[in-house]
């Protein structure tokens, strides 16, 4: 019998090939079908959507590929998975991006992306909200005990003109030059292209699985269902702050609260997971992502342990 996570990455792929055909290379609306897709998947699959506002964070750049006082948004979806069964919990922030390139391979061609947005991402410096709406804590990507905290996805269109998802955790990807502007070009590093295996680039990391990298619709959405991309914030994560816990456990409860009359079963079981403290003296803040979307996996993966 085929996994659960097998069935979510062929319904994935069949419906973000069918909402991409006929679109150009345009961003917007490539993000738009990419979170329409997985949104999509339900009622098939156990998943909540919430819209959010993509929020700017400052932070110290390292002068050359950040500025020294550098300012970006943080990425333009959230992705929260878990499993009530194992009690964890996997979060990124990917930031999507196309490419009007067909590739053939994982490093087969450079990706465009903002430098001061991959500094942002794959070194995960200290971070303060900019404005009053938005109050992350400052070791919301410093302080994960995964790297793919922060990732990206490039859209991209594959040998046959379909468009497909290349997943990479920003950790993984580096510029292939010194530009003079924000903007420029990354690509992937070689050690880790060559220790691929099936479309896919798996480690394992403080006694987690974490995918690295996922080239295509199909592995993509296979690691996503099966809690291999993100880092864990649930009480098993041990170096995750409290502090991101009662964060997302509370702004999680201010979004749903502006939603009465709506079911909500996946966002109280990840708060109930969180287990946060009953009163808090934070203020409201958003979460930082154009959209938030939680899924829920139905599978235990048994190779996997969480101390």
């Amino acid at each position: 019998m085929a996994r659960q996570s097998t069935h979510f990455a062929e319904a994935f792929d069949n419906d973000f090939r069918k909402r991409t055909r006929g679109l150009s290379s345009n961003e917007v609306p490539l993000f738009r079908a990419l979170h329409s897709t997985l949104v999509g998947l339900s009622p098939r699959f156990a998943i909540e959507e919430y819209h959010g506002a993509g929020h700017q964070v400052v932070f110290t750049g390292d002068g050359t590929y950040a500025r020294t006082a550098a300012r970006c948004e943080l990425s333009d979806l959230m992705i929260l998975t878990y499993s009530p069964q194992k009690k964890h919990i996997r979060l990124t922030y990917l930031q999507v991006k196309s490419e009007r390139a067909t590739l053939s391979s994982p490093n087969s061609s450079e990706l465009s992306a903002n430098l001061e947005q991959w500094f942002l991402l794959s070194r995960r410096p200290s971070i303060q909200g900019v404005g009053s709406k938005f109050n992350p804590p400052h070791d919301l990507l410093a302080g994960a005990l995964l790297s793919s905290i922060g990732s990206f996805a490039f859209l991209y269109r594959d040998c046959s003109g379909n468009f497909q998802v290349y997943y990479a955790s920003a950790h993984c990807l580096r510029p292939a030059s010194t530009y003079a502007t924000r903007y420029g070009k990354l690509i992937v590093l070689a050690k880790p292209c060559h220790q691929m295996a099936g479309g896919t680039l798996c480690v394992r990391q403080s006694n987690h699985d974490e995918c690295m990298i996922a080239f295509g619709n199909r592995p993509f959405a296979t690691k996503l269902f099966d809690m291999k991309i993100g880092t864990p914030i649930d009480l098993t994560a041990g170096k995750v702050s409290q502090q991101v816990r009662e964060w997302l456990a509370i702004n999680l409860t201010r979004l749903i609260e502006k939603r009465s009359g709506v079911n909500h079963p996946l966002a109280l079981e990840i708060i109930d997971m969180l287990q946060p403290q009953k009163t808090s003296d934070r203020p409201p803040s958003v979460l930082g992502a154009k959209e938030i979307l939680i899924i829920r996996s139905g599978e235990v993966d048994d190779g996997e342990a969480h101390s």
